[in-house]
């Protein structure tokens, strides 16, 4: 059997496990992460404490989304480890997680019952020059390219559901831009002064509840292109919740909420069907 616990930043949901990167096959993952018969969850978070003595304490971090493929970087997953770490393994209100894409100081702002919020610094922002632009049948989307450990595609537009997968899905399938996949945002203006509404198709996923690496994409995304001074913070709203995005000395900094919502043991002899 395999123990673990979910959690979720704003319904993007993990199964956390403590191992190395290498405790689950591709294949497990995959059946691990099946909603009707498996646990379900969007990925897998397999974590282990860092070295001991450091201050602040670290903990190393491997992602993989649910369809056993391995991401740079997952900022809901960062905030889960980071409450993860706190509540179990009683390290402290700053933790540093570990990943593939370095180190990510977080902050613990606030605890209640099984509910933490979490403040993370991101790092900084990485922004393609010149736009780009996803053509589906006869539609096109301008995009700006913006890398914040991993790859995204800011869409400032509009579109229905259907619309906004058939772009994630050609985005996904060998663009000649983004030979390693990419997440692609479609944002649109909210209701209040720095206020933004977000759709997210995650690669490896597919539709998502929310985007920590996306919500710092857009906001990046926003402040270079003039939508809004640089240094004001902004709400970015996902399908799953709001998530608080701002700039510190050049570094984003992302703050929202981790919750653990069961713990249990994975038969991992069992093959899914």
């Amino acid at each position: 059997m395999l123990e673990f616990r979910k959690y979720h930043g704003l319904g993007n949901d993990f199964i956390i496990v403590r191992g190395d990167a290498d405790a689950l096959s591709e294949d497990e993952i995959a059946r691990l992460c099946q909603r009707h018969r498996g646990v379900g969850a969007d990925g897998v978070l397999l974590i282990r404490p860092g070295d001991a003595g450091r201050e602040p304490p670290e903990v190393e971090m491997v992602i993989y989304n649910r369809d056993g493929s391995r991401p740079e970087m997952c900022g809901n997953g960062v905030r889960c480890v980071a409450a993860f770490a706190r509540h179990h393994w009683q390290m402290g209100d700053e933790i540093v997680v570990n990943s593939d894409a370095g180190p990510r100081r977080c902050r613990i702002e606030s605890a209640s019952p099984h509910t933490w919020q979490v403040a993370v610094d991101m790092g900084t922002a990485e922004m393609s020059p010149e736009p780009g632009i996803f053509e589906v049948g006869d539609k096109g989307f301008d995009y700006v390219a913006v890398d914040v450990g991993n790859p995204h595609a800011v869409v400032f537009a509009q579109a229905p559901i259907e619309v906004i997968c058939q772009v994630g899905e050609a985005a996904n399938d060998g663009h000649p831009a983004f030979p390693q996949g990419v997440n692609v945002e479609f944002v649109t203006p909210g209701t209040e002064p720095g206020a933004y509404e977000v759709i997210v198709y995650e690669r490896g996923v597919g539709l998502t509840q929310a985007c920590g690496t996306g919500a710092c994409a857009v906001g990046a995304a926003i402040w270079e292109t003039e939508r809004e001074e640089r240094r004001s913070p902004l709400t970015i709203h996902l399908p799953g919740g709001p998530l608080e995005i701002s700039e510190l000395q050049g570094r984003l900094w992302m703050s929202g909420e981790a919750v653990e919502v069961f713990r249990g043991a994975w038969l991992r002899s069992m093959d899914g069907r």
